[in-house]
Formats: structure tokens, sequence, C-alpha cells
């Protein structure tokens, strides 16, 4: 007789006339978009929980090794190679603090659409990625908002690194387990409000421009 059994860790034993089978998964795959300081905590984190870690920065001088010795972590200076391993079950945060950088990355992760998606900044620095991001994909700003998780981590307080990175893995975690909690995240009309107000600025500085020529 065939039984099954569903255990608290999500793993599934079946059990055969005697003989027991234990299927497990593996673990979470969790993709680091930059590898600066504050990319540490959430690093030593991830793999505190014994998730696989993927560390990436075009930066060699920080993309390396020593700096990231935690087990199931690895690093690597070729972005696009790594993008190319994404999928629908990982999750990623990216936190390059370069614009360019987190635009590009951006782009290509919402089109892999990972599990978890965290964009690291304030909101209207997130809204001007998005809004960017999305305009180059031909999405609307709605599916990006449903998508990214922006700004990221859960509101927990706090404002060093170790904070942030205590609040990205506790929401990546909730997400991945399904167990993801209801917060504010950046609405379409709010992302829109910032796109509409730096347009403001920057029609008002090149008045300003013409006007001193």
């Amino acid at each position: 007789m065939l039984k099954a059994q569903r255990k608290s860790s999500g793993s599934t034993r079946l059990t055969v006339e005697g003989v027991v089978c234990e299927h497990l998964k593996p673990p979470q795959r969790l993709f680091v978009f930059g590898a600066g300081d504050d990319a540490k905590p959430l690093v030593t984190m991830a793999s505190l929980l014994g998730w696989n870690v993927t560390v990436v920065d075009g930066r060699t001088h920080l993309a390396a090794a020593d700096r990231f010795p935690e087990r199931h972590v690895r690093v690597s200076s070729s972005r696009e190679e790594i993008l190319h391993e994404v999928s629908d079950h990982d999750a990623a945060v990216i936190m390059t603090h370069s614009f360019e950088q987190d635009r590009d990355c951006l782009i290509a992760l919402l089109s892999k659409r990972p599990k978890y998606l965290g964009l690291l900044g304030s909101r209207q620095r997130s809204s001007l990625l998005m809004g960017d991001a999305a305009g180059r994909l031909g999405l609307s700003i709605e599916e990006c908002c449903q998508v990214v998780s922006a700004p990221v981590g859960l509101d927990i307080g706090g404002e060093g690194p170790e904070d942030i990175a205590l609040a990205i893995i506790a929401e990546a975690q909730a997400v991945c387990s399904g167990k993801a909690q209801t917060r504010e995240k950046l609405s379409a009309h709010r992302v829109q409000s910032y796109l509409v107000d730096v347009d403001s600025e920057r029609q008002i500085f090149s008045r300003c421009e013409l006007n001193t020529l």
C-alpha cells in the first residue's frame, strides 16, 4: 500500500510496504546583483539558511571570493552569464547602487520573472527604474509593480546593513515559501506620480538653461 505524508519542511515521504522514500526539495537559490559591503550580511544570512547564493558584480575588486567566504556561495563578474541561469523558482535582489546597472538587471530579470525580485533603493529611484524598464520591455507599470518588491524587504525598522539584510531575507523567505505577508508596495499610481514630478523638474531645469543662453 502506498501512503504519502507531507512534512512541515515541505518534503514528501512515501511509504511502500515498509520502504520509505523521501523527496527533498533543493536548496533555495538567491542571486545577488551587487557585491558592495551591504551585500555581505545578506549573503551571510542566506548562507546560514542553507541557500545556494550567487553574488554578481562586474567590478572584479568587489566580486572576489575572499569577500564572501561563506559556504554555498559563489562569486562571479559575468552578469550576462549568470542572468541566463535565473529561473522562476529563484530569488533575486538588485543592489549595485548604479542606476544603469540596476536598470539593465531589472530589465533582464523582469523577463525571467523570478519567484522573488527585490530592488534596493528609495521609492523615487525605484519608480524611475521601473518606469524605464517598463517602457523598454513594453510592459505596464502595474505589471512591474506586481513583480518587483520595492522598497525591498519587510518593514521591520532599522537602517543599518544588517537590518536591511534581515528585512530582505525575511521577505524573500516568506515569498519563496508561500507565506508572504501583505504589505504596502509601490503602486502604479505612485510610480506614475514620481515620473510626472521628475518630468516637471527636467522641464524647469531645461528652461533655466535656455534662459542663461
